[in-house]
């Protein structure tokens, strides 16, 4: 029993600052709805017109982020590999995933993927997935707190 105890210490010691750092970590999101962790479900999809508002300031902490957006594609391309999606005219994010869908300029999506900022006006996400129409699930982003 006496290694069962110390074996519980050990792995204690090890995780609890693990857990600390996460924690911490997130406080990053508390104003940024629509950012979380890596695969981790947003509390809510930015818009085009709060997009750049929500990431002024994210600092690139050393774990994946990922993005949730929704606005009018403006622009839609391929090079017969990947499909290159591209939201918002102000911060423009750019969604690059394995299938255009018949998507086209003009036409409502949400984006969904692991956020890069590569300067002031331009955001990627890739990996990416991007789905017709406004996500009904998620919850304004002025609402969410």
């Amino acid at each position: 029993m006496p290694r069962f105890i110390v074996l519980a210490a050990v792995i204690l010691a090890v995780l609890m600052p693990a857990l600390a750092r996460a924690e911490a970590g997130d406080e990053i999101f508390a104003d940024r709805p629509a950012f979380s962790r890596g695969e981790v479900p947003p509390r809510a999809i930015a818009r085009c017109d709060n997009l750049r508002a929500m990431a002024e300031g994210l600092a690139v902490p050393d774990f994946r982020v990922d993005l949730a957006a929704s606005g009018a594609l403006t622009l839609v391309k391929t090079d017969g590999a990947l499909w290159y999606l591209v939201i918002c005219s102000d911060l423009r994010v750019m969604c690059v995933t394995y299938e255009g869908n018949d998507m086209a300029v003009g036409e409502l999506v949400t984006v969904k993927g692991a956020w890069r900022r590569l300067d002031r006006n331009h955001a990627v996400l890739d990996p990416c997935l991007a789905s017709r129409g406004d996500d009904a699930d998620a919850e304004s982003p002025k609402d969410a707190r």
